[in-house]
């Protein structure tokens, strides 16, 4: 298995001018974990030279109400437009539990 490397700032090495950064490499299975320690994949954002692209920024937010129509309609639930979307997740939860 390869190592993927990580990279923060600061650290001990000198980068581009004004920067030090730390690197690393780590297992696939450990990525997740590195990235919630403030590692970062991208060496440019780990220096503060480019921003982190908006689909890794905040992977945990809570799902949008298209994402949960979708969801729905995959798993067959015929929604009511009438519903909230704590009602709508309340059923897509239920569907999912009923399906384990």
């Amino acid at each position: 298995m390869s190592l993927i490397a990580v990279y923060r700032s600061p650290g001990p090495h000198f980068g581009p001018p004004g920067k030090k950064y730390d690197c690393k490499g780590v297992e696939p299975d450990a990525l997740e974990a590195a990235l919630a320690e403030g590692w970062h994949t991208d060496f440019l954002v780990a220096v503060g030279l480019a921003e982190a692209p908006a689909e890794t920024v905040a992977d945990n937010a809570p799902p949008t109400r298209d994402e949960m129509l979708q969801q729905a309609e995959t798993l067959g639930i015929k929604v009511d437009q009438r519903w909230s979307d704590k009602t709508l997740l309340d059923k897509i939860n239920a569907a999912l539990a009923a399906s384990e």
